[in-house]
């Protein structure tokens, strides 16, 4: 064989594994690990978006998509059920679930109440109202939303932290979407409300902020996260892993950009107006468990007969 010949055919197998490894290497690749999220569309869960459209998710080889729903307890039926993988909800639902036997834990951090007012939730009233403090609620008609809800929960906490009893109080079950309503026609007294909703109350000149009761009970609590099945995560460690890896970037990110930006992919999760956004309070994004917090919420679980005591470290996922 000629010299010439040679470099010639050395070139072309060079040229033939240069093309056939990267091939080889695509074609062993493992599909990606589907996981269904069920989520509340508010602005807590903005990270899912954000870790899907910089392609956090598919770095690690995940497809994920998630699915609205209108209340937390719904999203841990779906987890618990076996319709989705991963849920997003508060932090205090989740526990009471863990404490009634469902092997429930926290897969990754979400958003803490902020520690100094404003708060985006707050306990409001009629501008015009006579309510000055916790004294004067009594013998009104107060909505937290659901009863048992962590809202409502914490509800009796404060009313007690101020000295007030709360079976002086009537409350009724308003979903937060209607509490304006009620509140303006005077079917209820007080409402404890969340944003946006908060803003458009408070902009329309007819209602006022009396308090914002988290920042009395359990400052800086970790108030919303994401949860999923200890079964799933102790059968699919690696996606759980990676879950938490993309979801911590995605967040990080929330907690850290401008906040221009920030409202910005708000706006395009939670499908509120751009300027709407920009006037909203919103809690703070945060990549560490806020374990205290954690306890001080089953302590407040128990005290209701709402949960068993347990140990909360064993519903945290560590990676």
């Amino acid at each position: 064989m000629s010299r010439s010949l040679q470099v010639f055919c050395s070139a072309m197998v060079a040229s033939l594994a240069a093309w056939i490894v990267p091939q080889a290497a695509a074609q062993t690749k493992p599909p990606p690990s589907v996981i269904r999220v069920v989520d509340i569309p508010i602005a807590n869960f903005t990270p899912l978006l954000v870790a899907r459209d910089k392609g956090y998710f598919a770095e690690e080889n995940l497809q994920v998509s998630w699915s609205p729903v209108a209340q937390g307890a719904v999203a841990i039926e779906a987890v618990f059920g076996g319709s989705a993988e991963v849920g997003g909800s508060a932090v205090f639902e989740t526990m009471v679930a863990r404490g009634n036997g469902l092997d429930l834990m926290f897969l990754a951090p979400g958003v803490r109440i902020r520690s100094q007012p404003p708060d985006n939730s707050a306990l409001l009233v009629r501008a015009d109202n006579s309510i000055r403090g916790p004294a004067d609620l009594a013998g009104k008609k107060v909505s937290a939303g659901l009863i048992n809800s962590v809202n409502y929960v914490h509800m009796l906490e404060w009313l007690q932290k101020h000295g007030v009893d709360r079976s002086k109080i009537e409350f009724l079950e308003v979903p937060f979407p209607q509490m304006a309503d009620a509140l303006f026609q005077k079917r209820v007294d007080a409402v404890w409300n969340v944003e946006p909703f908060v803003t458009f109350m408070t902009k329309s000149g007819k209602a006022r902020v009396l308090a914002y009761p988290y920042q009395e009970t359990i400052p800086g609590m970790e108030i919303a996260n994401y949860f999923a099945k200890e079964s799933w995560i102790k059968a699919n460690p690696d996606v759980a892993r990676g879950f938490r890896r993309a979801i911590d970037r995605a967040t990080d990110f929330m907690a850290t950009t401008s906040k221009e930006e920030r409202d910005e992919w708000v706006s395009k999760f939670t499908g509120m107006k751009l300027d709407v956004v920009k006037e909203v309070t919103l809690p703070q994004f945060s990549t560490e468990f806020n374990i205290p917090s954690f306890q001080a919420n089953l302590d407040i679980a128990v005290r209701h007969k709402m949960a068993k005591p347990f140990d909360v470290n064993v519903m945290i996922f560590k990676p």
